[in-house]
């Protein structure tokens, strides 16, 4: 047996959670022959890359809290805060500023109203917006109501960028229920968690270069773990890049998506312009710990949103601080 590395850090899980080989075929069935009656490689004709938009978001769970509800049971709360934005592609990158967004909530399982937490120290002001989450009973439940709140601004970003129809507007993981999107809006999944393909078909994704992609195939309505979606979706897999044999050939390969009710023209014509453009965005192992997957630009945007969180140690300050005073006037009231 030959043991070969996945590129992403320990610390992100990994791109591939499980084998392919072990993985059973899937119980949903996909047509595999919306595009090309033969299962093989598809190379698109020479183009230049197409202009592309990323809209990508960061959280962060700030701080775990509990309360005590009148009858003394005890209530999880969390401290979260989120930024969405996105980025453009168009021969160089640049951040769209206008973009934007930064959340701050305060999510609880209180069944009575709960008002918002405005922490002040000094001028210092962070206004975290309360939002009952129904039938959390763990902190868990919680940080993953947080990153549904993220996934759900930035789809709705997503949907108001691509009324602009020049460029490709790519979204991070899954289309979902992405609501009003324009027609040309691409989910890309970083993290495959379901194949989709049957181990035939899973065959050939390792033998792909970069610059090709499989056939589109076409996943039933509501199908998969991945999506709530309504109506089918066209799917490809392409190779972001060739890594040092040290790891394993399927550590460069991505799944994408695009909405089924797409005419299949252009659908391809999607599919072809990510499989021209995505290769020169990919990072590189060592330059990013989610590398292929996390596109350069998106890496960049990263930063800026996590920078605009502000710093998660002065954040932390800011809640103990007020969560004391608070503490001691209620012991002293």
């Amino acid at each position: 047996m030959v043991v070969r590395l996945l590129p992403w850090q320990p610390d992100y899980g990994s791109a591939l959670p499980f084998d392919s080989e072990s993985e059973p075929d899937p119980m949903d069935p996909v047509d595999l022959s919306v595009e090309r009656q033969i299962w093989a490689p598809v190379t698109p004709e020479p183009a230049p890359p197409a202009s592309v938009q990323i809209v990508d978001g960061v959280r962060r769970a700030e701080s775990h809290a509990m309360d005590d509800a009148p009858d003394g049971t005890p209530i999880f709360g969390l401290f979260g805060s989120y930024a969405v934005g996105g980025v453009r592609c168009d021969g160089r990158a640049r951040i769209l500023e206008e973009s934007i967004l930064v959340r701050r909530r305060y999510l609880h399982a209180a069944q009575e109203t709960v008002p918002d937490r405005v922490i002040t120290s000094g001028a210092a002001t962070v206004d975290f917006e309360a939002h009952r989450v129904p039938n959390a009973t763990t902190a868990q439940a919680l940080v993953g109501a947080l990153n549904r709140a993220m996934l759900d601004e930035e789809a709705l970003l997503a949907a108001e960028l691509s009324r602009d129809e020049s460029v490709v507007t790519l979204l991070d993981g899954p289309l979902r229920s992405l609501r009003s999107p324009g027609r040309r809006v691409v989910g890309y999944v970083k993290r495959i968690q379901q194949w989709y393909v049957g181990a035939a078909e899973r065959e050939l994704l390792p033998t792909l270069e970069p610059g090709e992609r499989t056939p589109l195939f076409m996943i039933p309505a509501g199908s998969g773990i991945e999506s709530d979606r309504h109506d089918g979706r066209y799917s490809w897999f392409l190779r972001l890049r060739h890594l040092n044999p040290l790891y394993h050939p399927l550590g460069g390969v991505m799944r994408l998506e695009t909405s089924g009710a797409l005419p299949l023209a252009e659908a391809v014509a999607l599919a072809d312009d990510t499989t021209r453009t995505l290769p020169g965005l990919s990072s590189m192992p060592g330059h990013d710990p989610r590398a292929p997957h996390n596109l350069v630009p998106v890496g960049a945007l990263e930063a800026v949103l996590t920078h605009r969180l502000g710093d998660r140690r002065w954040v932390q300050r800011l809640l103990t601080a007020n969560v004391g005073r608070e503490a001691h006037a209620a012991a002293y009231a």
